[in-house]
């Protein structure tokens, strides 16, 4: 529990409070009866506490690496603070006990105001600090020979304000260059906790042609033209087929976590459903490729043209009804090949290394702190996972809102393509494409053959890998008047 250390602290402040008893009048002290002290109240402007090694509110002591012997002193202010303030350059930690060659915290252009998208409401307002504290972390507080200051934290029971870094958000990281400390993101989308703690976007990719040289496909075809003439393997070297634009794929990933010392950047990963693609043939579809959509927008199936390709036998396989390979023979050419069917199921795993540079607006509602430690520690009121770690350490208790993460440009799938080649021939080596189209086998030009539904949903996802990108949400007004950038 909390109690006041001393008596003679009690008493002293006692001439602070803001008496509403009658006894209050007089403008010196006197003495009060036990009567008259009962029927007087207030509230004083300091308070002090302290939390015992023992105490069940210890969360050091209580954790399993934790150091059973600190005791927390807390001197704080029972008022709310109002501030505004610019700061240029913010160096925290720089060398020491972390290392050379960095700082633990680094932070160009910092800007804390009210919470406002004008110029004249961010100059005019100001960040509301609830009853702000200064807090002491004493090792073996109970031995005067042995007793330690082994750490300081500056914080208050709740921060409200608009909090920005840097000077613009662009294509180039500025703002935060290094971050040590404990800040959970959300999107502020939504209307439950588990859909706020999430962060959502959505890919936009542009038009893409599939070479099939390029990416060429390895598969089995089976000419079934009223019996199985050949069961050959087979691989495209020309052609290929149109993925249309698709827009608003969603994507979500788990809450982000920023958690540990000089962070300079930091990973996420999301998971795109790709569409439906079919694939068509003749004139069935649109040249240019169709997308059909949700009601929410969400493109749910994509339509190709079906261009068609060039193929070459790369072996016959001798089944018992072909058993002299007579009409796809190794290294026999098929031309102008048109596929149709479908591939569905395909999942994209897109896998984001974004420095910190491009997160430049934070709405806070939240307790704060910023602590020096010379060993980890547990702060009490402290969530369990923001263990402050040795030097300085920034740490926002509940989660911040950063807005949609959604990148400002079109996302190509351009890095997908190979690897969606392969995962659909790996598919077509087990489950063959078919035809029954007498002349184009033996012609071996304009050969219809269908690849039937190519389902992918079983197989592991692309992998996408992406870095650095500008995100929407993330455009702020200098907390300045008139034009300045930074004040």
């Amino acid at each position: 529990m909390r109690y006041f250390k001393s008596l003679h602290y009690a008493m002293l402040t006692l001439g602070s409070l803001c008496l509403n008893s009658a006894y209050a009048t007089s403008t010196t002290l006197h003495r009060l009866s036990d009567s008259e002290m009962s029927a007087t109240t207030g509230q004083a402007l300091l308070s002090m506490s302290y939390i015992a090694p023992t105490d069940a509110r210890n969360l050091e002591s209580q954790r399993s690496d934790g150091d059973p012997n600190l005791g927390f002193y807390r001197l704080g202010m029972e008022a709310e603070l109002e501030l505004n303030a610019n700061i240029k350059k913010l160096q925290l930690g720089c060398g020491g006990m972390n290392g050379a060659g960095g700082c633990d915290i680094d932070i160009d252009h910092l800007s804390l105001s009210g919470i406002s998208d004008t110029r004249e409401g961010r100059a005019g307002s100001s960040a509301k600090l609830t009853n702000p504290f200064i807090e002491f972390a004493i090792q073996n507080p109970n031995q005067a020979s042995t007793r330690n200051v082994v750490g300081l934290r500056l914080s208050a029971e709740k921060v409200l304000g608009l909090l920005t870094l840097g000077t613009e958000n662009s294509s180039t990281a500025n703002g935060i260059n290094s971050l040590s400390g404990y800040m959970k993101v959300r999107s502020g989308i939504g209307d439950t906790e588990l859909e706020r703690s999430k962060i959502k976007g959505y890919a936009n990719t542009a038009a893409q042609y599939m070479s099939l040289a390029t990416y060429p496909i390895e598969g089995r075809l089976i000419a079934n033209v009223l019996v199985d003439l050949a069961d050959a393997d087979f691989r495209t070297n020309g052609g290929g087929f149109s993925i249309p634009e698709m827009n608003n794929l969603p994507f979500e990933n788990p809450q982000i976590v920023v958690n540990g010392k000089r962070n300079s950047s930091i990973g996420l990963n999301a998971t795109v459903n790709i569409p439906t693609i079919h694939l068509g043939t003749g004139g069935d579809y649109p040249a240019s490729g169709r997308t059909t959509s949700d009601a929410n927008g969400t493109t749910t199936a994509v339509y190709t043209a079906g261009n068609p390709v060039d193929a070459v036998i790369t072996g016959c396989r001798n089944l018992t009804l072909a058993p002299t390979c007579l009409v796809a023979w190794e290294g026999r050419q098929f031309s102008n090949i048109k596929m149709s069917g479908s591939v569905s199921g395909a999942k994209a795993t897109v896998n984001f290394q974004e420095a910190l540079g491009f997160i430049h607006r934070l709405e806070i509602n939240s307790a704060a702190s910023l602590s020096l430690q010379n060993q980890n520690i547990l702060w009490p009121d402290s969530d369990t996972t923001n263990i402050a770690q040795s030097g300085w350490w920034l740490a926002l208790q509940d989660p911040v809102s950063i807005g949609r993460v959604e990148p400002t440009q079109r996302l190509s799938i351009e890095p997908l393509l190979g690897q969606f080649a392969t995962k659909a021939g790996d598919y077509l080596k087990q489950n063959p494409a078919r035809t029954s189209d007498l002349l184009g086998v033996l012609t071996g030009s304009g050969l219809d053959a269908d690849i039937g539904k190519v389902d992918l949903s079983n197989v592991a996802p692309l992998q996408m890998n992406l870095s650095n990108l500008q995100l929407n949400g993330q455009n702020f007004t200098p907390n300045c008047y008139g034009s300045l950038s930074f004040c």
